[in-house]
């Protein structure tokens, strides 16, 4: 096992409106049931809501925009953190004049 991953920008998917790069998967995390990624929102609108059977983390590393969890709403730009608790659901938007948000995230 290594210590380290790199992401690999030719592997993404496309979920809720982003472009997410996975980091540690299944395959190379250190610790069962934890995962990270580099996601890049280009979306300025909200998406379909996200929810999942984990605890999620994210951190803001560029950009600035909108992010809601269950019935809670705020501004996010560079240095914010944020979670969303396992069952709740959260949805993140980029500021129309902002050219990408790029948040790291992680399950828990």
């Amino acid at each position: 096992m290594s210590y380290f991953a790199r992401m690999n920008p030719a592997v993404y998917t496309e979920p809720h409106g982003s472009v997410n790069y996975p980091i540690f998967t299944a395959e190379n995390a250190p610790v069962s049931g934890v995962s990270a990624s580099a996601a890049v929102y280009l979306n300025d609108e909200y998406p379909v809501p996200g929810v999942h059977e984990d605890n999620e983390g994210f951190y803001v590393y560029a950009g600035k925009g909108m992010a809601k969890v269950g019935d809670e709403e705020t501004a996010i730009s560079e240095g914010c953190c944020f979670y969303a608790p396992a069952g709740v659901k959260h949805q993140i938007k980029k500021d129309k004049d902002c050219g990408e948000l790029k948040i790291f995230l992680f399950h828990f």
